[in-house]
């Protein structure tokens, strides 16, 4: 394992307990957890309408926006996580420098 994929699994591995963490402090109302479900059957009974060509172009849109808020949302991780590490080195800097 390279520097690189040391680091990759350091940011999933911290990307997933933030999400358990996220879930655990903020769990769903239970509004929420009723609309989910809502939406959770609602998907379920248009996919059984769809044929299966229909359904295989659903699920490349749906994968491929997954995908792309996954992406995203570790880009955000990763610049909070940068801008830890430069915070931190400013700061011991700064200390330095007094």
């Amino acid at each position: 394992m390279d520097e690189k994929d040391f680091l990759e699994l350091i940011i999933s591995e911290r990307m997933g307990m933030h999400h358990d963490a996220f879930k655990k402090d903020y769990p769903l109302t239970e509004e929420q957890a009723a609309e989910a479900e809502k939406a959770d059957q609602a998907h379920e009974l248009l996919f059984e309408q769809l044929s299966a060509e229909q359904r295989e172009m659903m699920e490349l849109c749906e994968d491929a926006t997954n995908s792309e808020a996954t992406r995203e949302n570790e880009y955000y991780y990763r610049a909070g996580f940068r801008d830890g590490i430069n915070l931190d080195r400013w700061i011991k800097q700064f200390k330095e420098g007094k």
